[in-house]
């Protein structure tokens, strides 16, 4: 088994991706959604063609709508005019609806209005609807609108939507809306998905993003399924990290019975290895004494280090004072530099104070030597 290197990236590791695929725990600022955000209930699947089956629209006269909307200079009065009309306005004619829209005054309420009328459009034509929105906004609405838009395409013609969207030119908003369908369209048909991948090799880069997002959204649904197919893909293409963020997918709903299938089904090796550091992170988070529980199951070496170094580095984020107390009581781990520097770090400024105390009490050694050094550090910056 080839050495595993533990990074300070592998300690932070991040569930679904944005540019480099999806990956466990990732944050997300409440105001953007990146790329395969945490799974929630889905809205009703947006449709490319057809008609609204929508009832109770009532006719409106739209160019007497227009006339008086010129004529009205208040604009809360005229705001309100154009929402008194505006579900029958999109039904028929959503791009001048949108046009008007975005042509008033910016404020919180004209975007929310906006992305009403725009899940409207979707329904109706998913196509048309991302165009706009392509034309029209940009940024944090851009990437958040084009991302629902492509969830709910997904789920109604998974190959359509794909196909589509990776037919625009490439920029970061497209490759989130990218992932994001095969996230959603491999929780319902993974085989259609992935075979959509397989046969279209030619995306660069991006390919093993979004094989990632497929087996991710796949776990979400068939974690056993899932993972024994990302074992298989990983063996393949040499990419055990594709296999470990599989399985941690599973384990952000299920870590008792993930990590047990990884015992059960994987001799030692790099795939356990990496997987067992992946959810390390988990248990971190979850259940740290679960975590220390479990890290007594796994082979002593490269496997329970690199385990326990995920395990202490993301532990002292919530709890410094508790991950620093087992790290200084372990004989048989060898905790890894950077696993030391980040508890060191979490610990000293959460409370200066306690972070001394127990420093001072570190028998010599390298972990006393290693959190030495960031003190030291600090004490620069």
């Amino acid at each position: 088994m080839k050495p595993v290197t533990l990074t300070i990236g592998a300690l932070a590791i991040a569930l679904v991706c944005g540019s480099g695929g999806y990956f466990v725990g990732k944050n997300q600022a409440a105001t953007v959604r990146p790329a395969g955000g945490a799974i929630q209930d889905r809205e009703p699947a947006a449709r490319s063609s057809g008609t609204s089956n929508r009832s109770g629209v009532q006719p409106v006269d739209l160019p007497g709508l227009r006339a008086r909307l010129d004529a009205e200079t208040n604009p809360l009065a005229r705001f309100k005019l154009a929402l008194q009309s505006l579900e029958t306005w999109v039904a028929k004619n959503p791009v001048d609806a949108l046009d008007w829209l975005a042509s008033q005054p910016r404020t919180e309420r004209r975007e929310d209005v906006i992305q009403m009328a725009l899940k409207q459009f979707a329904e109706t034509d998913a196509k048309g609807a991302a165009a706009w929105a392509m034309k029209n906004l940009s940024g944090v609405d851009l990437n958040n609108t084009l991302i629902t838009i492509a969830e709910n395409w997904a789920q109604e013609n998974g190959a359509e939507a794909a196909a589509w969207f990776l037919a625009l030119p490439v920029t970061e908003e497209r490759n989130a809306a990218a992932e994001n369908i095969f996230f959603s369209w491999a929780a319902n048909e993974p085989a259609a998905a992935l075979e959509f991948l397989k046969s279209n090799p030619g995306y660069g880069d991006l390919n093993p993003t979004l094989f990632r997002a497929a087996l991710a959204g796949w776990a979400k649904t068939d974690p056993q399924g899932a993972v024994a197919a990302s074992l298989a893909l990983s063996k393949t293409h040499n990419d055990p990290a594709q296999f470990a963020n599989t399985l941690a997918n599973w384990a952000t709903m299920d870590l008792e019975a993930s990590s047990q299938w990884l015992l059960s089904n994987l001799t030692a090796g790099t795939e356990r290895t990496i997987a067992a550091q992946e959810l390390a992170t988990i248990f971190a988070d979850q259940s740290p004494e679960s975590g220390i529980a479990w890290l007594g199951k796994l082979s002593a070496g490269a496997e329970r280090d690199t385990a326990a170094s995920s395990l202490v580095a993301t532990w002292s984020r919530s709890a410094p004072a508790d991950a620093t107390k087992w790290a200084a009581a372990q004989d048989s781990i060898h905790l890894a530099p950077e696993a030391v520097a980040v508890m060191a770090r979490n610990f000293l400024m959460k409370d200066a104070a306690a972070f001394e105390a127990w420093r001072a009490t570190l028998p010599n050694g390298p972990l006393k030597e290693q959190v030495g050094k960031v003190g030291v550090m600090s004490e620069d910056e």
